[in-house]
């Protein structure tokens, strides 16, 4: 009785600060979870959820999909997902040679800094930043 009421479908709307990047009906979302991957489902119990840099992956039908993003929230419900990222970028919109430039430079400055260092944190959160732009691009099939 109670499965009549779980919806066939996601509603996923992905914004950044300055520009709404997704907006569509899905049948699965994969979120960057702070503690790892986090798998959505419609009629998923309501939750709010902090997100780390990585890949955001949602599964229209056979067809699945990617972005890249750095930190945000999710508010989850039934039926609706919301992220709130810094930024998120579509396989379309990374430049992969400006990418690859930041990866390299990120690690050099990584081997150079100690974990205590003031920089650290920011160069290792480039560095994810960077391999989670070409990870989409790579799979998006670029």
């Amino acid at each position: 009785m109670a499965e009549a009421n779980i919806p066939s479908k996601i509603h996923l709307v992905v914004v950044s600060r300055d520009r709404k990047i997704l907006d569509t009906e899905v049948d699965e979302v994969v979120l960057p979870g702070w503690k790892g991957a986090l798998g959505i489902l419609p009629g998923h119990t309501p939750l709010l959820g902090l997100l780390r840099i990585g890949e955001l992956v949602w599964r229209s039908g056979t067809e699945t999909s990617r972005l890249a993003m750095t930190w945000g929230v999710a508010e989850v419900l039934p039926d609706r997902v919301i992220v709130i990222a810094e930024n998120a970028y579509l396989p379309d919109e990374v430049d992969v040679e400006e990418v690859e430039r930041i990866r390299i430079e990120s690690e050099k400055e990584l081997a150079s800094l100690s974990s205590n260092d003031e920089g650290f944190a920011m160069a290792q959160a480039r560095l994810e930043e960077s391999v989670a732009k070409i990870q989409i691009v790579g799979r998006h099939g670029h």
